[in-house]
């Protein structure tokens, strides 16, 4: 089968059971019905981001099946955002009976990227970023981003540590640990600070990463203030500085990724997978 086929097949999959699971959230309330008030807000918000993700996965793929190096990039974006939302769910979402779903969209979410990354032709793709100007732009975001979110996630762990107490985020969500700390700290953020590097020097793995990394920011800001729109429609308080930031991170995401993906070049005629 065709490598983008099987892909593009996957990605179906993959959306038609995070719809499912999606509008289960949203519409069955025995779905958090295990979990806090303010981890089933959480839950509801990111359920509304998940599927404009699986719409966006749906027609990123039949394009990148037709061969589109743009579409790759946003498609991939959309993937490695259902990656980290679905180790979430997966892990810390009480037993439910979405339990075999969540984990089926985790591990079809990864072999999706996967069968096609693994056969990139890195050669074909080099034209693809040759006119890119906007790679500094990208880069520096991309490094701020990933030390202010260090620099965030730690002035809450650190502290928790050196006085032996558990972190307000693990309490109020009443979850073993903070999974978006541990999913941030131990592999995205250091994949942002790495991607700002490698873009900083103009190497084709930073060009690769670069948009799927500013979609992937696009999708889990929007999904922050999904949360705070749930949380005030449920009497529950909310910061409109907190708000404001990630609606900061998510305007200059766009913006940077719909300035980076334009420039890319098409190939026409010219296969980027084996």
């Amino acid at each position: 089968m065709n490598i983008s086929k099987t892909a593009l097949w996957l990605s179906v999959l993959v959306a038609v059971l995070v719809l499912l699971a999606s509008g289960a959230g949203l519409l069955l309330t025995s779905t958090y019905a295990g979990e806090t008030a303010s981890w089933a807000v959480q839950g509801i918000g990111q359920d509304i981001v998940n599927l404009v993700a699986a719409l966006a996965l749906l027609i990123t793929a039949s394009l990148v099946n037709k061969g589109s190096v743009k579409a790759f990039l946003v498609w991939s974006g959309v993937l490695l955002y259902l990656i980290y939302a679905y180790v979430i769910y997966a892990f810390d979402v009480h037993f439910n009976r979405l339990f075999l779903v969540y984990v089926a969209i985790l591990g079809l979410s990864v072999y999706a990227l996967v069968s096609l990354v693994i056969h990139l032709r890195l050669d074909e793709l080099k034209a693809s970023f040759s006119a890119t100007s906007k790679a500094r732009a990208v880069s520096v975001f991309l490094l701020v981003l990933g030390i202010l979110f260090y620099l965030l996630w730690f002035s809450e762990e650190i502290p928790a540590l050196l006085t032996g107490q558990i972190p307000p985020s693990v309490t109020t969500a009443n979850v073993p640990t903070n999974p978006v700390h541990v999913l941030d700290l131990g592999l995205y953020l250091p994949a942002m600070i790495i991607t700002a590097v490698l873009l900083w020097r103009r190497k084709l793995v930073g060009y690769l990463l670069a948009g799927p990394l500013l979609v992937f920011s696009i999708l889990t800001g929007t999904a922050i203030l999904a949360i705070f729109l749930v949380m005030s429609t449920r009497g529950m308080p909310t910061s409109i500085a907190v708000e404001a930031f990630f609606a900061i991170i998510i305007v200059v995401s766009l913006v940077l990724s719909v300035l980076y993906v334009r420039e890319v070049k098409e190939q026409a005629g010219v296969p980027f997978v084996r």
